[in-house]
């Protein structure tokens, strides 16, 4: 019988761990001396931090947009549908799930560089052979035929890291999982905006809608007047060709504004993620009277930190960065830690024998020979896409800086025109007025109060066209400033 044996944990003499730290310390010094001269220079561009913005950017008295900027816009329904579009834009859930992507390939990183604990276990059927340059005398003891090779063993293995090669693996995989946040709370800045721009061009739809409607009121009371005038032979009957024309030419546009209306309809339910039976529900938009913003005080200092496009440019350079160092510690000898423990024999009774125990300790080093050129071409990649990714927030900066400025410059002049046409409409309903007192009074016909009010109607029509842009003019503004967002 097989006695019972107690199992231990493997005992390493001080001589053994002494010689293990004598040749990690050995690869760390073969290191120095190795392949440094080999890294190739640097060529990488930097970040632009010299973009004058001062001067057109000045400072004013405006606040920072806030995240739930949308509800300054005072209407309920347009909180409810961007809320909808938030649970259900495919384009929110594709920028959520490349989030999720990149915080699990963040984490197997992560996971990947810690050190490694195993249980392996097999079971073999194995004939070892006898003519393998045993001595004859040993052949008697050894084992004939097919025997169970048993082998239950606990493994370690730890990458010891010396040229940074680990942190900078864990930063780069940090920072580009912060890059995919910023990128997803960016979708929901711009489902957002669109939504928002959607709703607006809606509300101007049924005001142009209603415009066109009032303008062919009338002309179809002055052509019904003109119809009139020329059965007793007072109005020539080419003039009233060219007001049926006319009458027949605003129907098109009134059915158009119909038209448009619906699909504007379609397009907000489709913008946040449902079918066009959506649009069928929803009302006519009331929105609070226009605003003009202006730039905050610090509006040129602190965009950056406001912006998540250029947040999310700047950490994908900053993980590119940190695959520079990644790859440059490919140079470099690789040293990595490991240890096994473990029973193996050639039964299963074999296992709880004295005696069966193996085990293994020791530094493993790598050192990367006759393997320039593949190097020094992985690292030239490296570079390529560092500064790719430096050309991109170069060019996310410049635009950034010229939407804020592009939106300053029209939310000023939309207020400028603003004034001028709210101007036109005083003017236009004091002429309106002053014909209909005529016409009362017997001075003036009903047609001169047809043209007044068709001129006033013109005027509040140019009057909606600009709200509409003031109010996209606000949209602009926010979303240059960034819409709520501030890095951390």
């Amino acid at each position: 019988m097989p006695s019972p044996h107690k199992f231990e944990a493997p005992v390493f003499s001080r001589a053994f761990l002494t010689k293990a730290a004598s040749l990690s310390a050995l690869a760390a010094a073969t290191a120095l001396l190795a392949n440094c001269a080999s890294v190739p220079d640097s060529h990488t561009i930097a970040p632009r931090s010299d973009l004058a913005a001062t001067q057109s950017l000045p400072a004013e008295s405006g606040a920072w947009p806030t995240q739930d900027w949308w509800k300054g816009f005072n209407d309920a329904q347009l909180d409810a549908l961007i809320d909808e579009a938030f649970a259900n834009s495919p384009d929110i859930q594709t920028a959520d799930a490349r989030l999720q992507k990149a915080v699990a390939s963040s984490e197997q990183i992560t996971e990947a560089l810690k050190p490694s604990l195993s249980l392996n276990g097999s079971i073999t059927e194995t004939q070892q052979s006898l003519n393998m340059g045993y001595p004859a005398a040993f052949r008697d003891f050894l084992p004939k035929g097919y025997h169970p090779l048993t082998r239950a063993t606990i493994g370690a293995n730890y990458d010891l890291g010396l040229w940074g090669k680990a942190k900078a693996a864990r930063k780069g995989a940090f920072a580009q999982g912060k890059a995919a946040e910023v990128e997803s709370i960016a979708a929901r800045q711009d489902i957002a905006v669109a939504v928002t721009r959607a709703y607006v061009e809606l509300d101007r739809l049924y005001q142009q809608r209603d415009d066109l409607a009032a303008v062919k009121a009338n002309s179809d009371s002055r052509l019904q007047l003109m119809q009139a005038r020329a059965a007793h032979n007072l109005e020539p009957k080419d003039s009233v060709l060219n007001n049926a024309d006319e009458q027949a030419r605003l129907a098109a546009r009134l059915s158009g504004a119909e038209a448009a209306i619906k699909l504007q309809n379609n397009l907000i339910a489709a913008l946040v993620g449902a079918g066009p039976d959506r649009g069928l529900t929803i009302q006519r938009p009331a929105l609070a009277p226009v605003e003009f913003a202006s730039l905050p005080a610090d509006a040129s200092l602190n965009l950056l930190g406001r912006r998540p496009d250029v947040e999310a440019a700047r950490l994908m350079v900053e993980a590119q960065g940190q695959n520079i160092k990644y790859t440059r510690a490919d140079f470099y000898p690789d040293v990595k830690f490991s240890a096994e423990w473990g029973l193996q024999a050639l039964d299963w009774d074999g296992l709880t024998r004295h005696d069966s125990t193996i085990g293994s300790i020791g530094p493993a080093i790598s050192l990367p020979l006759f393997a320039e050129g593949r190097l020094r071409a992985q690292y030239r990649g490296a570079e390529a896409d560092y500064n790719s990714a430096v050309a991109n927030y170069n060019k996310t900066l410049v635009t950034a800086l010229r939407q804020v400025s592009d939106a300053a410059i029209s939310t000023k002049s939309t207020a400028d025109q603003i004034a001028e046409a709210k101007t036109r409409v005083d003017s236009a309903q004091q002429a309106y007025d002053l014909v209909n007192l005529r016409v009362q009074r017997n001075l003036s016909s009903k047609l001169d109060l047809i043209d007044a009010q068709v001129k006033l109607t013109s005027a509040e029509l140019d009057l909606s066209d600009l709200t509409a842009q003031a109010y996209n003019n606000r949209i602009s503004l926010i979303a240059a400033l960034g819409g709520g967002f501030q890095s951390h």
